[in-house]
């Protein structure tokens, strides 16, 4: 396995961890979920086209190229953005972001169902082992599990699916993982632009804290972990980039017991210790697997 594919989906999901740090407090600070979204993708285009333009990057996209854009950008990964932003209202932080995480599972069916692609022996022990430690993860007598929340929690584990799926098979990957990182940012921003104004329209920021928030969210959050996901897309494939997205509720839930004072129990830390195994069988190769079960199968 290709250790710089390795790297960017390991920074990529520990980026996307940090949603719930900078997007619930720019919503304590006055804003909605909507425009919370809205100005993420909104100042994320605006700093991604600018260095872009230093860059001398060229944005020539063809129509199929901005059909497929349009659908994983606005629906799937724009859905993603906003089932998970509105799942904060009913559970906590952490809880939802690693109920999210279930997507490596929906990856991997969707990849033997629609493209007959079996998934080798190390993801599948890396997808036992992160579900298990997801499950432990989300177990808490302390949390309240609203089904509405849930419910929002587990509609991304399907959009974010597809949406890495859909990087991996159309006719983006003939493009730069820039370019298509700036038409998905964008593509969100007029989503969001449009839902705010529908909804309870676009409130100004209101003090420098929030604009602290809203501009770090669009960086770290955004630009930096849309532009690693599809680098680790290029590079290793939609399942293993998806497996080794456990960084990201890891950094959600320790976001949320020490930033939000959220609980965790002795079941969550083994859940932890559960996904960074998983992630680690992800990175060693297959036939060092294999080997190592055949030896332990000898011992006996």
């Amino acid at each position: 396995m290709r250790a710089k594919g390795v790297g960017y989906a390991i920074i990529s999901s520990a980026t996307f961890g940090l949603i719930p740090l900078f997007s619930v407090t720019a919503m304590n600070g006055g804003q909605s979920p909507y425009s919370v979204l809205f100005y993420r993708f909104l100042i994320s285009v605006i700093l991604f086209r600018l260095v872009l333009f230093i860059r001398k990057t060229s944005l020539k996209i063809s129509l199929r190229q901005l059909i497929e854009v349009v659908i994983l950008g606005g629906l799937c990964y724009g859905g993603t953005a906003l089932f998970l932003i509105l799942s904060y209202k009913y559970i906590p932080t952490g809880i939802s972001t690693t109920i999210g995480f279930l997507y490596p599972v929906m990856v991997a069916l969707i990849m033997l169902v629609i493209f007959k692609q079996r998934p080798n022996i190390g993801i599948v022990l890396a997808i036992i082992l992160s579900l298990a430690g997801v499950l432990l993860m989300t177990w808490s007598h302390d949390a309240s599990f609203n089904a509405k929340g849930v419910i929002f929690a587990t509609v991304t584990v399907v959009t974010y699916s597809i949406y890495i799926v859909g990087l991996n098979k159309s006719s983006l990957t003939r493009l730069p993982g820039s370019v298509v990182t700036f038409y998905v940012l964008s593509v969100s921003t007029i989503f969001f632009f449009a839902a705010a104004m529908l909804s309870c329209g676009i409130p100004t920021i209101q003090n420098i804290n929030v604009g602290i928030n809203l501009v770090c969210l669009a960086i770290f959050a955004t630009i930096i972990s849309n532009l690693t996901l599809v680098l680790a897309v290029n590079e290793i494939g939609s399942t293993a980039a998806s497996v080794l997205g456990s960084a990201e509720p890891l950094t959600a839930l320790l976001i949320g017991v020490f930033w939000f004072d959220e609980q965790l129990n002795m079941l969550q830390i083994i859940g932890v210790a559960l996904v960074i195994c998983s992630v680690i069988l992800v990175v060693i190769r297959t036939d060092q697997i294999v080997l190592l079960l055949k030896k332990w199968r000898g011992k006996f």
